[in-house]
């Protein structure tokens, strides 16, 4: 029997460990102690390194990585026209055999660094027996608590006679946006350590396209986010990516410790950015706890009589007598709705100008492109899919929830 090379030997040792490694998703449990222990102080290590550098060298391995399958398949388009050629079919071993290690290791590399930590349990808690459900006036009172909170931030944010604002720079916010995170670290531990910069992609107009504020790199511990976005929603960004660069890999989990942290910081502009994130998400199951009571009033109407009108309406004067009914109780609903101030909105408009601003001051050679933008926007339909599928209850709708459990004992 021929034995094996060493190349072969390490190929086949890399897959074992990485096939190893995949078995964490039965042990969710030994995940969390994983991530907890061992993954923090990879993350600390390797952060603390790469974040000197002012570029995402992650990025750059990917584009490399790009570049090394495209001519991979140049190669083997060539390698039919010089297939007798035995330089170019010993060039072509060694390239293939490099690509397959170069590949092979990223797994195993990312196993560690990202599927680890991913499988474990939502929050590192483990199986918990906190509540699934609440009731209209909890809801109700979380989003009181946004708009009082979005309300609040925005007294404490100057703005001059001709309605400018001044928003704090990605440096500023650095530092503050850390330390908001790190505050949470006596309830969630991951959340202490160093904090890295988040690094802007060079390929932020195709994740404008995609709908992607920004994503992390394991294989580099670098979290990045796109270049066009408005100040506060940067914030929110960053605090969700640095979530993740934590261990905190599920999505609701990085938007809840990442919301709850921003609203907890003596920043005003971390808290505004913050509260506007958790009103929004709050904010749908309120209306729609408005919407389902009115309705109930409604047909509550009809069958006592007090509305005389059958559904379908079929004339007029029913139509009309249906309309004022249902705008009498919009009015009657929707007259305690909590408002966000004026104030507010001019620092949200502001803050969505800068945005625009950032945007179009760039050339975008995509737009010439349709098919090109076209195929972005296709990839980036199927990811998402893919990626609620995955993710299920743990998708950024379920943030919902989380924010609602943290919140319990809390505010009601």
């Amino acid at each position: 029997m021929k034995k094996l090379s060493a190349y072969w030997r390490v190929l086949i040792i890399l897959l074992m460990c990485s096939a190893v490694m995949g078995l964490a998703w039965f042990f969710p449990n030994l995940c969390d102690r994983y991530t907890d222990s061992i993954f923090y102080n990879i993350c600390n290590g390797v952060s603390r390194a790469t974040g000197l550098v002012p570029f995402a060298i992650g990025e750059i391995i990917m584009y490399i990585g790009i570049a090394g399958t495209v001519l991979a398949v140049i190669f083997l388009l060539l390698l039919i026209f010089l297939r007798k050629k035995d330089r170019y079919r010993r060039f072509c071993a060694v390239y293939f055999k490099t690509l397959l290690m170069a590949i092979v290791c990223t797994v195993f590399i990312y196993m560690p660094t990202w599927y680890i930590p991913f499988c474990g349990t939502v929050l590192g808690k483990g199986e918990t027996d906190a509540r699934t459900e609440f009731n209209p006036d909890e809801i109700e009172k979380l989003v009181r608590y946004s708009v009082d909170g979005i309300n609040s931030a925005a007294d404490e944010i100057e703005i001059s006679s001709d309605g400018t604002v001044i928003f704090p720079t990605e440096e500023d916010t650095r530092y503050l946006i850390a330390d908001a995170m790190r505050s949470m670290g006596e309830e969630f531990p991951r959340l202490n350590g160093y904090y890295p910069p988040v690094k802007t992609a060079l390929c932020s107009d195709i994740l404008d396209r995609m709908g992607i504020g920004g994503y992390n790199y394991p294989f580099t511990m670098e979290p990045t986010h796109s270049k066009y976005q408005s100040p506060l929603d940067r914030i929110v960004t960053d605090a969700h990516e640095l979530a993740h660069h934590k261990g905190y890999f599920l999505e609701n989990e990085a938007e809840m410790l990442s919301i709850v942290a921003l609203t907890q910081s003596p920043d005003p502009y971390l808290r505004i950015a913050g509260f506007d994130a958790l009103y929004w998400w709050i904010c749908d199951s309120y209306y729609e706890n408005i919407d389902v009571e009115m309705r109930k009033e409604f047909d509550i109407m009809i069958e006592s009589g007090e509305l005389d009108v059958h559904l379908p309406t079929e004339s007029i004067e029913e139509s009309e007598r249906a309309e004022e009914a249902m705008q009498f109780l919009y009015d009657k609903y929707y007259k305690n709705e909590p408002q966000i101030s004026e104030r507010a909105q001019m620092i949200f408009d502001a803050s969505n100008d800068i945005e625009n601003e950032i945007f179009d001051e760039d050339e975008h050679i995509i737009d010439e492109m349709p098919a090109v933008n076209d195929a972005i926007t296709v990839t980036a339909d199927v990811g998402w899919d893919i990626q609620e599928d995955i993710l299920e209850e743990n998708c950024y709708d379920g943030a919902v929830l989380l924010l609602l459990q943290y919140y319990d004992g809390k505010l009601y």
